[in-house]
């Protein structure tokens, strides 16, 4: 195995750019979720110092923790070969099952009614979601077979073991229930099949499969219980049959329009934000509080900094000289895009809220930390692939980029 360690030579080619705008997304992140969670004020505060002094700082104080933790766990991963998280796919995979079995034992309570969260500890009211970190073990569990593949997937039959691969946990995690994320896993495993070359007749049948198998275990899991998910279709169908539940879609879709051109301000008489009128607006609504506070530009520049940065990994992918590397990247920028498009358009009224966070921007220690370590495997893709062409290093497991 080439390389399988970090050296200082390999450093030379660490992709700077890519890192620069994670993290000015997520400093952007932190002075949105400050806007989120501001109180009532009665004029506007005439300084900066005035600003932090009057109003809380504890969510976003705890974003810039999670950054600097992402960070840190980030160099783990960049510290080992991409090639040695591809080496075993399969204890990621079982890493994974027993994470999402764990969760399932021990029933702890999160937003929602879920039960996909674990406490830290008894004594703690902090819990982290194991299902947020088997979106890096997913990825790397697919890419390993995809990049092995001599030809293209062009039938059922060729697809079952992709789809094995994401049904098992799929049904573990709504189980939880937590649909937002098991709609993540799907979105990864379509585009790395269309990628791959898969025709989309086929790609039709492969969600045809996991509808059969997943629908019966939602509407099980759902009815039993507390079906707000339904109302949560039904909401987005009827808004003006579930007036108390559709309030937070209702509120969120005025708080975008109040924010005009520039927006209102980080601190504002009279926001949104600051008299509570949007639940969960620092988590998965923060994107009603960004054009609130920045306005219409504020909300199209977010959008923009997100298609360079994906459009930038996906580039990256098509420079790629190993297909291992090639799926991997492929798979986080899958991630991106799903949870980008879904996030913004559960909040504008165009999907059904899913309770999917946008990336960097929303307040949430598991997904920064989980976003974050897959930065760190492209990163970790991109340096050693340029590391590799500099010094000409021919790996007969090499295949051609995508």
């Amino acid at each position: 195995m080439l390389a399988s360690r970090l050296s200082r030579d390999m450093l030379r080619y660490f992709d700077w750019p890519l890192l620069i705008m994670v993290l000015l997304i997520s400093l952007f992140g932190m002075i949105c979720i400050f806007a989120a969670t501001t109180t009532s004020v009665q004029e506007v505060p005439a300084t900066i110092a005035e600003t932090l002094s009057t109003q809380p700082t504890y969510y976003p104080r705890l974003h810039l923790a999670w950054i600097f933790i992402g960070l840190a766990v980030m160099s783990v991963v960049v510290y080992f070969s991409y090639e040695f998280y591809g080496s075993m796919p399969n204890a990621f995979y079982i890493i994974n099952i027993l994470m999402l079995l764990f969760v399932l034992l021990t029933q702890t309570a999160g937003r929602g009614g879920m039960t996909a969260f674990v406490r830290v500890s008894s004594s703690s009211e902090r819990t982290f979601q194991p299902s947020e970190f088997g979106k890096f073990m997913i990825i790397i569990a697919l890419s390993k077979p995809m990049s092995e593949r001599t030809r293209t997937i062009k039938s059922i039959k060729d697809a079952i073991p992709m789809v094995l691969y994401v049904v098992l946990p799929l049904v573990f995690i709504i189980m939880q229930p937590d649909v937002g994320t098991a709609l993540v896993y799907i979105a990864v495993l379509i585009i790395m099949l269309f990628v791959s070359g898969t025709s989309w007749k086929l790609i039709g049948a492969v969600l045809a499969t996991i509808a059969v198998i997943a629908i019966p275990a939602w509407y099980l899991f759902t009815s039993s219980g507390n079906n707000f998910r339904i109302t949560r279709i039904l909401m987005w169908l009827h808004p003006e049959d579930y007036p108390d539940e559709a309030r937070q879609v209702i509120n969120a879709q005025i708080a975008i329009g109040s924010g005009g051109l520039f927006g209102k301000g980080i601190v504002s008489v009279g926001s949104f934000a600051s008299l509570g009128y949007i639940s969960d607006d620092h988590t998965d609504f923060i994107f009603a509080i960004v054009c609130e506070a920045f306005g219409m530009v504020g909300g199209i520049s977010l959008v923009a900094a997100y298609i360079v940065m994906i459009v930038y990994m996906l580039i990256q992918a098509m420079r790629c000289s190993d297909n291992l590397g090639s799926y991997m990247i492929i798979g986080v920028a899958s991630m991106f895009i799903f949870h980008v498009v879904e996030n913004i358009c559960m909040v504008i009224g165009l999907l059904p809220v899913t309770g999917i966070p946008l990336p960097f921007v929303s307040y949430g220690g598991s997904n920064m930390i989980t976003n974050m370590v897959c930065i760190g495997l492209v990163e970790n893709v991109i340096m050693r692939d340029r590391y590799h062409k500099s010094r000409r290093i021919i790996n007969p497991a090499r295949a051609v980029a995508l």
